[in-house]
């Protein structure tokens, strides 16, 4: 945040990847398509990772997963020696029940590992979770897998695996997710320019987030030392104001306390584009907006700094069997 070059937060089109992940803000639009059998997931998995010393300072490290009715999963090993060097193995064969077991053939060299497992006390969280106008509920369980009585092999000579060497993991999944005629989210994102702070030395200031929501950064960067000051405000007619402490990056203390008062006015007429291609119609309407920034620390120093920023409202529909 240093530079003295005015840096555009949000620049260029966004791309349907980034509109897909930024599911906040839904707006559901019906189709006239009938909507697909919702997905269901019921199923089990185990988790194994286990970490050990070798002879001569090797370090060997095994990981392992899979169903819990064994239909699939695999165990893999890999080997950092005490030069540096790194050599890697897939199992040739494992087994995962009332017992977990391996052989890993690691370069030139095999391990073997086996265990008895146990799954410990069960915990069901429930899942109630969005994605735009597509829902899914259910429940996931998870509980630790207890690995007792482990005994390992390399070359066929005795490891010894100290406690805590291996841990594990058993989580359950119970889930339905709809699967709606057209797949519909909406996503708001807002962000200013990092623009100098006029009187007040070596400061600079940036805004982000979701209108009404912004997060105000102002940092003092003298060189060799820096300080910062982070605070969100909610906009009640474009305006708000928000007080945060002023901390050393270096010392982690705080020096002094910002009050800081945020007011935006549009800058110029929203442009809005649609973009259509392969089932996937993007809508994007972005506002330019100006910033004035007053910036007032307890100690007497105090500036203001004038940005330029945007708002940016992106819906994204997806056709169905895309």
């Amino acid at each position: 945040m240093r530079t003295r070059t005015p840096r555009t937060i949000i620049t260029g089109t966004l791309t349907t990847g980034a509109a897909v992940t930024a599911a906040a803000a839904v707006l559901a639009l019906a189709g006239p398509a009938t909507a697909a059998a919702p997905t269901s997931i019921k199923a089990e998995y185990w988790g194994v990772s286990c970490v050990t010393a070798l002879a001569g300072g090797d370090t060997l490290f095994l990981t392992g997963s899979g169903t819990t009715d064994g239909a699939e999963g695999g165990v893999s090993a890999f080997i950092e020696t005490i030069d540096g060097g790194y050599d890697e193995g897939t199992s040739t064969s494992w087994e995962f029940g009332d017992t977990f077991a391996a052989t890993v053939p690691i370069g030139a060299h095999t391990f073997t590992i086996g265990a008895d497992a146990a799954t410990g006390e069960r915990t069901t969280q429930p899942v109630h979770e969005r994605d735009g106008n597509r829902w899914t509920r259910g429940t996931t369980t998870f509980a630790d897998l207890l690995l007792t009585g482990v005994s390992a092999t390399y070359d066929g000579r005795s490891v010894e695996l100290g406690e805590g060497a291996c841990n594990g993991d058993i989580t359950a999944f119970d889930l339905r997710t709809t699967n709606p005629t057209a797949y519909v989210t909406a996503d708001r994102d807002f962000g200013s320019d990092i623009c100098d702070v006029e009187g007040l030395p070596d400061g600079q200031v940036r805004l982000s987030g979701r209108l009404p929501d912004v997060l105000v950064e102002v940092v003092l960067d003298h060189g060799e030392t820096a300080e910062k000051a982070v605070g969100e405000l909610r906009l009640v007619g474009r305006r708000g104001t928000v007080g945060a402490d002023v901390v050393d990056l270096g010392s982690g203390e705080a020096t002094t306390t910002a009050h800081v008062d945020l007011a935006l006015r549009r800058s110029g007429p929203a442009q809005r584009v649609v973009e259509s291609a392969d089932g996937f119609t993007e809508r994007r309407t972005v506002t330019p907006f100006l910033a004035t920034v007053d910036v007032v620390l307890a100690d007497g120093r105090s500036g203001m700094a004038t940005c330029a920023a945007i708002a940016v409202s992106t819906q994204l529909r997806v056709k169905p069997g895309r």
